[in-house]
């Protein structure tokens, strides 16, 4: 969920329903317009204008004992990151969060890289741990348990630049 979940609801940019099936509808209208030579002059200027569009943010429940609240998506993924970026010799390379029907937190997937030489089972244990904690904080004590969220580490690269693992 980039690292943004992904939308839900018919709603395009700025709330509008169906706005984004308008834009995307006039995009290809103008992108037919263009020749294979056209195409390759504007390419890099769709593709940059259209990962940089408006997503809306998720709302994540979380419960405290005056009620329930509700967090963007967005912040809790921010969240994560500074906090997993903490953890020595790793980086967060993607983090994505999966909620339910209720909006109460499901999955979170944090994706890393690690320096070489590191041990794997020790960094992924305290991933999950920073998470666990983050997650408390930002969802409050009466949210679902650590327990019931699943939180998974993947590992999916390792590095020996340390401008990429610090």
């Amino acid at each position: 969920m980039s690292e943004q979940p992904a939308a839900r609801g018919g709603a395009g940019p700025g709330g509008v329903p169906g706005a984004g099936a308008e834009l995307a509808a006039r995009a290809a209208l103008l992108l037919r317009q263009h020749t294979d030579a056209g195409w390759v002059a504007v390419r890099e200027s769709v593709v940059s204008r259209a990962l940089h569009a408006f997503r809306p943010s998720a709302p994540v429940r979380g419960r405290h004992a005056a009620g329930d609240y509700f967090v963007a998506s967005d912040v809790l993924v921010a969240a994560l990151r500074r906090a997993v970026d903490l953890v020595p010799r790793v980086a967060a390379t993607r983090i994505t969060c999966t909620t339910g029907e209720d909006d109460e937190l499901d999955d979170v997937v944090v994706e890393l890289v690690a320096a070489y030489g590191v041990r794997l089972l020790e960094v992924a244990g305290q991933v999950h741990a920073v998470a666990r904690e983050v997650l408390g904080d930002l969802l409050g004590p009466l949210a679902p348990a650590a327990e019931r969220i699943r939180t998974h580490v993947h590992l999916g690269d390792v590095s020996d630049d340390p401008r990429v693992v610090g």
